[in-house]
């Protein structure tokens, strides 16, 4: 496994120039725009902010933890960074949509946690159990107390397919039930992209005998990936024209899709929402039911159960996938970091413009653990990462902080082989970072995800440069 992690390494460095270029190009036009706050950042990749001494802790090792970790072992340099997080393997969890497309290898998501940490960051490879911010204090499973000045929480979100009555993340695989979220960023797998691919497959392959009916459902939770049924619809019925990794008859019109949604729109952004309307139907084999939440699973009779409008229906499917009901980690929800009301509670609390904590200002928060009702990305990732980056060296200095964040976030859907739909948006509307119009999908944003988006997260994003 090291020898293909080092292998993977050497890879990396090889990122064509043309392809940097090229990426660089394409963010340097969409900086221009002014579409995101990044254009805003005021510290440079080489200058400091602040030269103050003080003692940070990062909870988590995700994709929030550790682009913080680089961004802020630049921006306070003379800071002791300390970074909390258990696991060895660090996943690229967009790139699990390509691996049950058929065009990426499970591997080619993964690295070896060590590779990617920033230098002079302390690791500590073990379990946060408790948050104490009144004694500006951590809790850890090895190391006991830990005290802190400054506290960034990137603890990221849990899947609870339990949630669903019947079912359970061991049914993910069984009885024509997919989900391409299905991974353990703790033991650093992603088994439900290898399993959706097989899905995808079987799919077609009983098309061919009979009509079938595959069913798609979100929970009434934040979730994060907010275009992720979508890329499951458009490209498992692509696959079922006879496009993707194998060619083949056309079948698709053998096939229709239901997706289901707890509310009312189907995607936050009314012009994006519109185009997907149209693709699908273009499609002419789908369909959209809304205010539907999904309460319970039959998997023998192939059932699944919804509450409308106060009443429960049932609906029967050949196949079901499932975006999993989202929350905060417990040691999130059970800590005065939490919300304690309403439909955000237990995800952490921050102000929306600053992320910082509205009762312990000397603690931020980055990444899917915010109760934020913007959406939760790696887009949005990295624009919260350049903001505390500089919010947090300000507030060293006891300056007024520079930057608010504006609920950026980005969907890269696939509406096909070879076609992405770049949706951008934050809490105003559309907001592209690039000189395009962004309800129009695009070979070039298909090219920019699937060869240059991973080398690019690693590569650049991973170490605070993009």
């Amino acid at each position: 496994m090291k020898r293909l992690f080092e292998a993977q390494k050497r890879k990396e460095r090889t990122l064509h120039r043309r392809d940097a270029l090229k990426l660089i190009g394409l963010g340097s036009a969409g900086l221009m725009t002014g579409g995101s706050i990044s254009a805003q950042a005021e510290t440079s990749l080489s200058v400091p902010s602040s030269k103050k001494k003080a003692k940070i802790i990062i909870a988590g090792g995700g994709t929030g933890g550790i682009t913080v970790a680089a961004r802020l072992r630049r921006s306070v340099p003379n800071a002791q960074i300390t970074l909390i997080a258990p696991n060895e393997t660090h996943l690229y969890q967009s790139g699990q949509v390509f691996v049950a497309a058929g065009l990426y290898s499970e591997f080619d998501n993964k690295r070896a946690t060590e590779d990617i940490l920033p230098d002079g960051v302390k690791w500590l490879q073990e379990k946060i159990t408790a948050f104490d911010p009144d004694n500006h204090r951590v809790h850890t499973e090895k190391s006991g107390e830990l005290s802190y000045d400054y506290l960034v929480v990137a603890l990221g979100c849990e899947y609870d397919f339990s949630a669903i009555e019947g079912i359970n993340a061991e049914d993910i695989g069984k009885e024509g039930i997919a989900s391409v979220y299905l991974n353990d960023t703790l033991k650093g797998i992603s088994p439900g992209a290898l399993i959706t691919k097989l899905w995808f497959e079987s799919i077609r392959r009983n098309a061919a005998k009979r009509p079938q009916n595959v069913l798609l459902c979100e929970p009434d939770t934040p979730v994060k990936g907010e275009g992720v049924s979508f890329d499951m619809l458009f490209l498992c019925n692509d696959i079922l024209r006879g496009n993707g990794v194998r060619k083949g008859e056309d079948l698709h019109q053998n096939v229709h899709f239901t997706l289901t949604k707890p509310g009312h729109t189907l995607f936050p952004s009314k012009p994006i929402a519109d185009t997907l309307q149209k693709e699908m139907k273009k499609a002419g084999n789908t369909e959209t039911k809304f205010s539907h939440r999904l309460l319970a699973v039959n998997k023998s009779r192939k059932t699944a159960e919804f509450e409308v409008d106060g009443k429960r229906v049932e609906y029967s499917y050949d196949y079901l996938h499932i975006t999993p009901p989202m929350r905060a980690p417990e040691v999130v929800q059970n800590s005065p970091l939490a919300i304690k009301e309403g439909r955000l509670k237990g995800w952490m609390e921050v102000d929306s413009a600053t992320l910082q904590h509205p009762k312990y200002p000397d603690v931020f928060g980055i990444g899917d653990v915010l109760g934020l009702s913007s959406g939760k990305s790696g887009g949005a990732v990295r624009e919260q990462a350049i903001l505390i980056q500089d919010n947090l060296a300000a507030f060293l200095e006891k300056k007024t902080l520079p930057i608010h964040y504006n609920g950026y976030s980005v969907s890269p859907i696939k509406t096909r082989y070879g076609r992405v739909l770049l949706a951008e948006y934050d809490n105003h509307g559309l907001a592209p970072t690039f000189p395009l119009d962004p309800t129009v999908p695009r070979w070039i944003w298909w090219e920019m995800d699937l060869h240059l988006m991973r080398a690019a997260y690693f590569g650049l994003m991973m170490r605070g440069m993009l």
